[in-house]
Parts: structure tokens; sequence; C-alpha cells
């Protein structure tokens, strides 16, 4: 059962007082919902925002141009909030997985500009669906953004790091050297 938590900014504000009008583009559509994944930060969309964005984009995914259901496609933000982005309808769109995984942590100008042979040049949804071996292709031929794998670099530091984890690799060798040379003694002395 997910916990439904106010954000900091209705926090503040008095139950039942009236918070900012919404349009159709919306000013914070997350804000609706009022639903976070607990301790990630991470906000609920309700349906009817992936529903619009299915419509807008007509069930296509806005970088590879393949149709899906609706339950195949993930809302994305084009700039994400760990960058600061926001959840304004601008700020959205919907990705199919596997464009998803790769977009990662990319902003949209990064992911176009590193699959920029791939993707039209006026940014809007490929006419012609692109095959998802176009892109592992050119994923092997160019490189994310350089402030994209500084993020990368600091976020997996610890894990480089962990003297746990280098010291078993070296644990795992000694006791093979010494498995090694118990059979080499044992062939030598032992018969």
């Amino acid at each position: 059962m997910t916990k439904v938590k106010r954000s900091p900014q209705e926090q503040a504000q008095p139950t039942g007082a009236p918070g900012p009008s919404r349009t159709k583009s919306g000013l914070d559509v997350a804000k609706d919902s009022e639903q976070y994944i607990p301790d990630s930060g991470r906000v609920v969309f309700p349906r009817r925002v992936k529903l619009e964005l299915f419509h807008a984009q007509r069930g296509k995914c806005f970088y590879c141009g393949w149709t899906h259901r609706i339950d195949y496609l993930e809302i994305d933000h084009k700039q994400p909030v760990s960058r600061g982005g926001g959840n304004e309808m601008a700020n959205l769109q919907l990705l199919c997985i596997p464009c998803n995984m790769r977009k990662g942590i990319q902003n949209d100008e990064e992911f176009r500009d590193r699959y920029w042979r791939l993707l039209p040049e006026d940014d809007s949804i490929p006419i012609t669906p692109i095959p998802q071996e176009d892109f592992a292709d050119e994923t092997q031929r160019t490189r994310a953004a350089p402030e994209v794998r500084r993020i990368y670099y600091q976020r997996f530091a610890r894990h480089r790091r962990n003297p746990y984890v280098f010291g078993r690799r070296w644990v795992s060798l000694f006791i093979g050297a010494i498995v090694v040379l118990l059979i080499i003694l044992w062939e030598r002395f032992g018969s």
C-alpha cells in the first residue's frame, strides 16, 4: 500500500486554501495527485496525464517512433528531476522502455546530440520507426556528454572504492594459488 503524503509546498499551505489554478499545460501536474513513492521523492502521475501524453503523441515513443500500447510507454522528464527539471506537462514525454533506459539521466538535448544521425532535425517524433538495433549501434559508436559521464562517475564512485569487493578478488586469487600449490605438492610428494 503506497503512502500518500503532501508535497512541501502543500504542507506549508493551510488545508482548504485554494492552490494555484492549473490549465491543460499545467503548472505542476504532479501536485494534483499528491502521491509519492516512499523514500524516493518520485511522483506517481495520475492516469489522465499519461492518457493526455498518449493522445498527443498518437501512441508513439517520442524517440524511436514505434507505436505501443499505453502500458508499454513510460512517462519521462525531458529535463530530469535530478538535474533541476520539473513536473510540468511541457517537461514530460512518453518513451518506450528501451528508449527510457537508454536515455537515463541525459536531458533531451544531450540525448538528441548523441543520436543526431537517427532522430529528426526538428525535434519531432520520427515518421518512420527507428529499430532498437540502430540505437544500440549508435550507442556503441558514440559517448555520452561529459556532464552525464561526470554524474555517473560520481554516482558509482563508492562501488569502485569498495575495499570489500577489491579484497574479495585477492582472497579468491590467494585461495586459488594455495589450491594449485597443494596439488603440485601432492603430486610430487604424496604418491
